[in-house]
């Protein structure tokens, strides 16, 4: 039996505004701000009741059937169950121009809409922004689920050739009907959208206008894909990867017996192009407080900044599109040679080191925030999805490993390193790379010994778990001397920092005499002791200063 796994896509299909009849444009708009409001009622509920509604063990998550006992009365109820007559916060009344089932999916929309803001709220604090209070411009859709109150219809006409068939209950609710009317919706379609529709089951969609007032129907597609990556037979590999910023991404694999290969994905035009549209952004930004210091019009400059910030982050995402399509490329030709495992480098936290006081600067700060590595793993881990791969589970063959320390951690011997260049890894046993390369190679030994079926002997992988050769032995640190003297006062000379001379007179006993010239005759000593030569008897100036230090001292 082959095992399935389910993903979810978004086909984003432009509505067909021009050629809809004043009529419909109405119906569409009414319906749209409709669902708004209630939505928005319903957050207003949640943020005001938020304690009672609160469930699980970490209390993140909203009771949807306690929020249903708030809002809707029961009439008509099963067996055993109690009807409600009367509620805090009566929607049937408040908003009569919406079926109960409409009700339903407002209140699960804006369960979701919660939901996020709680988690996002135990991140960030009072720094998340509370949903209820978001600016009332920006209309919140709601998700319709299909094929109950919408479907695809196919209908080839001079408008469009596809159809968005949606549930219209504006009157006929009030009027009591129980059969609503419909809304046809033209859309304009691609051979791109028809193959994405085709591709899974059409599951909810969404109605939306943009900022720049173009309608939109995004369909949400459930696919079911067959796990269709069997690599038995194959030699285990691991392939690690680890994300940066001048380079975009570096990956190393492991086999059983070697290092395999490393290759570096490097985006140069990406690069270039990023700064450029930074620059750009600095510049206006420059210009707009300026502006607001003196008073003057800003609002211009605020407009182009705006654009060109969406525009800088398209170009952005489309990058990033790419990169991940290259790293799928790659992966799917190891994967057709190795039974293969890919461990992706988790930088959670690396944004909470680039905040504000940790005296790295503005541009260090812009960098890191800049970095879109949760979107590069989301895509990732969606595109092996697609390949047939188990990327969740107890077997699955992508996982994100934690990054920190890989990339100033010794591959060869597992000490701290030193990085004179943010390109290169130096450590003291030897082992001198890339440090990109050396932390992918960190991530892929991380993966190993995180699993414990790729570190038995059938595998091949175990080796790798410990460092291939020991750590260099530290050099010892030199104590100064603090300005004592190394010889004790008795004249005793026990310690290590004992001269050569005094050791050789405590060795050499017997060669004290009585004469002066019987004196030491260490080869460490200077015979100062013997008769100099004395002035004015043939010897200079300078013989006589030169007798004394003869056996290597220093003149005086």
């Amino acid at each position: 039996m082959v095992k399935s796994q389910t993903a979810t896509i978004t086909v984003k299909i432009p509505i067909n505004w021009g050629d809809m009849t004043a009529r419909k444009r109405k119906r569409l708009d009414h319906i749209v701000g409709r669902d708004n409001r209630v939505i928005r009622a319903y957050l207003g509920i949640i943020e005001r009741h938020e304690a009672d509604l609160l469930w699980g063990k970490t209390k993140q998550r909203i009771d949807d059937t306690k929020l249903n006992e708030l809002t809707l009365t029961a009439l008509k109820v099963k067996e055993g169950t109690e009807k409600r007559e009367w509620v805090p916060h009566d929607f049937k009344k408040r908003f009569p121009m919406i079926s109960v089932t409409e009700l339903a999916e407002c209140r699960q929309t804006a369960v979701a809409h919660y939901n996020s803001y709680l988690v996002l709220r135990e991140k960030k604090g009072r720094l998340a922004s509370r949903p209820a209070k978001v600016s009332t411009e920006k209309r919140i859709p709601r998700w319709v689920f299909m094929p109950y109150r919408a479907k695809l219809v196919e209908q080839e006409t001079s408008v469009a050739n596809w159809w968005l068939d949606l549930r219209d209950s504006l009157d006929s609710v009030q009027e009591g009907r129980t059969i609503h009317d419909r809304l046809l919706i033209p859309l304009k379609t691609s051979p791109f959208h028809l193959n994405q529709l085709e591709s899974g089951t059409p599951k909810a969609v969404q109605i939306f206008q943009d900022r720049y007032s173009k309608w939109w129907a995004a369909v949400a597609v459930r696919l079911e894909i067959e796990e269709t990556y069997d690599p038995e037979g194959l030699p285990s590999a691991v392939l690690g990867i680890d994300l940066g910023l001048k380079k975009s991404a570096c990956a190393t694999l492991l086999t059983e017996h070697k290092v395999s290969e490393t290759r570096y994905f490097v985006q140069k035009e990406k690069i270039v192009l990023m700064a450029h549209y930074d620059q750009l952004v600095a510049d206006l930004q420059r210009d707009l407080e300026l502006n607001r210091v003196s008073g003057a019009y800003t609002s211009g400059i605020a407009e182009k900044l705006g654009s060109l910030k969406r525009k800088r982050a398209r170009v952005a995402k489309q990058y990033d599109r790419v990169l991940v399509r290259q790293l799928l490329d790659y992966i799917e030709d190891l994967s057709n040679r190795f039974s293969l495992y890919v461990a992706l480098g988790d930088v959670k936290g690396i944004r909470w080191k680039a905040r504000k006081g940790n005296y790295r600067g503005p541009h260090f700060r812009g960098m890191i925030h800049r970095w879109s590595f949760a979107r590069i793993s989301e895509m990732l881990s969606h595109g092996l999805l697609q390949m047939g791969w188990q990327t969740d589970g107890r077997n699955a063959r992508f996982h994100t490993v934690p990054e920190a320390w890989t990339s100033i951690m010794c591959w060869k011997c597992g000490q701290k390193g030193q990085r004179p260049r943010q390109s290169l890894f130096v450590c003291s046993c030897g082992f001198r790379t890339n440090a990109d390369r050396n932390g992918s190679l960190n991530i892929a030994r991380r993966l190993i010994t995180l699993i414990p079926s790729l570190t038995r002997d059938e595998n091949g992988l175990g080796r790798w778990v410990t460092p291939e050769r020991a750590p260099a032995p530290k050099a010892g640190r030199k104590i100064p001397s603090k300005r004592k003297p190394q010889l004790p006062p008795n004249g005793s000379a026990q310690g290590q920092g004992e001269s050569a001379a005094v050791r050789f007179v405590q060795m050499d006993l017997m060669s004290f005499g009585d004469n002066a010239n019987e004196s030491d005759y260490g080869p460490a000593v200077a015979r100062t002791a013997e008769t100099l030569a004395a002035a004015g008897k043939g010897a200079t100036r300078g013989q006589q200063e030169t007798e004394a230090p003869s056996e290597g001292g220093t003149v005086s």
